[in-house]
């Protein structure tokens, strides 16, 4: 039987947010667990925990400086845009008529990966949402799609409040990088404590397996995918990162 190893990610090439947005989400499905992990795995979630809050923190010290009451309409706007495209295209996959159902399938398969980007951070989400937009205009059966249910406006009305939203987002926060390396001193701490957390939980699977690690290592892995697949993080990992443990590389 092959080992289990996590799956790869840069967790060290994200943006801040982006390292506290993973950590969160993997805080999310462990902690209900702490008890039944044991000793290690236990003590290195206190850890991660610790040192995410302490980078939630920062971050939202930081962003509540820059944001104002004129961004959050538009960030209402695009979510309610993008969920109205979301209800519309999953009303009929079960639809008798087959056109409409191909074509809701065919959207549904596309949007899958950005099913929960209004949850993601507010610049985090306007970066999904643009990538999404270039690669819904580049595919013609997308267009085609969302023409046979009515809601290509939609998608064209989103990308325009999307791009309002980061015009004014960077015009309100013209500090963004410092931003930026303001949780830089913090950041570290967190990765270093998230792949701790990962080499722990990836070791519980092949020497100390139980129902519960492997449901969590499952989870965690597919966690991974979710933010690799948003942030391609291969692309800018250099070479010196890689290291024969999957989960110790810093990603």
């Amino acid at each position: 039987m092959s080992n289990l190893a996590f799956s790869p990610l840069y967790v060290a090439k994200l943006i801040v947010n982006g390292v506290y947005s993973l950590i969160k989400s993997t805080l999310d499905v462990a902690l209900p667990l702490k008890t039944e992990l044991g000793i290690i795995p236990a003590a290195a979630l206190a850890q991660l925990e610790a040192d995410n809050n302490k980078l939630g923190r920062q971050i939202n010290k930081n962003q509540k400086s820059g944001l104002t009451d004129e961004l959050t309409p538009l960030d209402k706007e695009r979510d309610e845009l993008f969920a109205e495209i979301k209800r519309v295209t999953s009303s009929y996959l079960r639809s008798s008529n087959e056109s409409k159902k191909a074509a809701s399938t065919t959207l549904q398969l596309f949007l899958t990966p950005y099913w929960d980007a209004a949850t993601l951070p507010l610049n985090i989400e306007t970066g999904v949402l643009a990538e999404l937009m270039v690669k819904y205009k580049a595919r013609p059966d997308l267009l085609s799609a969302s023409q046979g249910l009515g809601i290509d406006a939609q998608f064209t009305a989103l990308e325009t409040k999307n791009s309002a939203f980061d015009a004014l987002y960077l015009s309100r926060n013209t500090e963004y990088s410092e931003r930026e390396e303001s949780g830089s001193s913090i950041k570290p701490a967190a990765v270093a404590s998230y792949i701790q957390f990962c080499t722990a939980i990836e070791q519980a699977a092949n020497f100390t397996p139980n129902d519960t690690i492997i449901a969590l290592f499952n989870k965690m892995d597919a966690l991974r995918k979710k933010y690799h697949a948003l942030y391609d993080g291969s692309k800018a990992a250099p070479a010196t990162d890689t290291t024969a443990t999957t989960t110790t590389t810093t990603k």
